[in-house]
């Protein structure tokens, strides 16, 4: 079994427990230079530029010492639990941890600040940048650049810090954290920013505090005026902008348009918190369940090689959830807002699924016996809906289809007219 044990910055900083441990190891491992003589595992991998690479090689290093003479110590910094190695060690062997008490315990300079170890922080930690921050565990020069470029995205280069290492402070701005001299135990300060009108770059709680303060009591009249219904059409325009975007391949654009369609998303969840129906927090926690529930391919025993599989076992997930036992069933849960092509095609695949015979030789018949009827104002909408499956049965999107040929017909009919030739204009259908 290894030994996990608790370390703090200074010498003498080890408990009775974790003393005896280091004492009767036959070796003794540690991640970065201790006040007490380890085999320093980080120097021994210089060229390892990967954080996880580098768990990785340290665990797989003391596991093999462990095998070899039986008894094994690695110290880590702080209670013993936050260095990521051990979590590497523990996949793979048997791991007791002896706790120490945390070397940064007492070091805040402010009470309401927020700590993360620095093996936890990545581009995905949801950072509030309004709350003072202390990150501890920077144990060396590698896991300092990668906490620096998380960092300064969310705070800029320019940020100020307080950085400390040892009994060492010093102030610096946080593009020079991996130009440090020494990261003894290294910890990093960051002040709370609470001016919005200061920051040159936001993360999602910044954008949940503007429309907190938006609908406050004091906030914008329009703001709180606002209801589900009464901004229901601007999820439509902004999804459909968002749409567009992709369609010309237009990344700048598309990036502010997912913007605003996140806007819309984040307005709505706090018209609910308002009205005590539900919040952000219980939307982000379905969302996270359900990809979970339907990925059973990635959280569960299914297998998918390709990407037809993926959606099956996510469709069977689906089905089972939403307990669609019957055609009915899933027609009544296509919304009534969707356009109507689209509703129309939703509803024709799942009836071939459910055994109804719409192939494309009947649905051309039925279309041909329309025609020869004459299609008037009473069965226009007929025709349009056998147009709409056969095109879904051809394997195209009749919305997108259409929507192309539209795009063709009102730059032909520019071009007629700039010829004059308006007359014949049926030879550009």
């Amino acid at each position: 079994m290894i030994t996990v044990v608790g370390v703090g910055l200074e010498k003498g900083d080890l408990t009775q427990k974790g003393k005896k441990a280091v004492k009767e190891a036959a070796c003794v491992f540690s991640r970065v230079k201790l006040w007490f003589k380890t085999e320093v595992l980080a120097d021994k991998f210089p060229e390892v530029s990967d954080y996880a690479a580098l768990d990785a090689l340290i665990a797989n290093e003391v596991v093999a010492a462990e095998k070899k003479y039986g008894n094994a110590v690695y110290c880590a910094l702080g209670d013993g639990f936050t260095d990521s190695a051990v979590a590497e060690m523990a996949k793979i062997s048997s791991v007791n941890v002896i706790a120490g008490v945390s070397e940064y315990r007492g070091r805040t300079p402010d009470s309401e600040a927020v700590f993360y170890s620095a093996y936890d922080i990545s581009a995905d930690t949801l950072i509030d940048t309004r709350i003072p921050l202390i990150v501890y565990g920077i144990d060396d020069k590698l896991i300092a650049g990668n906490l620096k470029l998380v960092l300064m995205d969310r705070y800029g280069d320019e940020a100020e810090a307080v950085f400390s290492s040892g009994k060492q402070q010093s102030v610096i701005r946080l593009y020079e954290l991996d130009r440090m001299k020494s990261y003894k135990g290294g910890a990093l300060f960051l002040s709370g920013q609470r001016s919005l009108t200061a920051k040159s770059r936001y993360g999602l709680s910044d954008l949940m505090e503007v429309m907190s303060r938006l609908t406050a009591p004091d906030g914008c009249p329009w703001d709180k005026a606002q209801t589900h219904e009464s901004i229901r059409i601007n999820m439509l325009e902004e999804a459909y902008e968002a749409v567009d975007a992709i369609d010309k391949k237009d990344l700048d654009n598309l990036r502010e348009e997912l913007g605003d369609v996140l806007l819309q998303a984040i307005f709505h969840c706090n018209i609910s918190e308002r009205t005590g129906e539900f919040t952000l927090c219980d939307t982000v926690s379905e969302l996270v369940n359900k990809l979970v529930t339907r990925h059973t391919h990635i959280f569960g025993e299914n297998k998918a090689s390709d990407a037809d599989s993926a959606l099956g076992f996510w469709e069977q997930a689906k089905a089972k959830e939403k307990s669609y036992d019957s055609l009915s069933g899933q027609l009544d849960r296509l919304p009534d807002s969707f356009p109507a092509l689209l509703k129309a095609a939703k509803a024709y695949k799942k009836s071939v699924k459910a055994g109804a015979d719409l192939s494309k030789d009947a649905v051309l018949s039925r279309i041909n016996a329309m025609l020869n009827k004459g299609v008037d104002k009473e069965n226009a909408g007929g025709f349009l809906l056998l147009a709409d499956f056969l095109a879904t049965a051809c394997g195209a999107d009749g919305e997108a289809e259409l929507n192309k040929r539209a795009t063709e017909f009102i730059r032909d009919m520019k071009e007629a007219e700039a010829e004059g030739k308006l007359n014949r204009a049926s030879e550009k259908l």
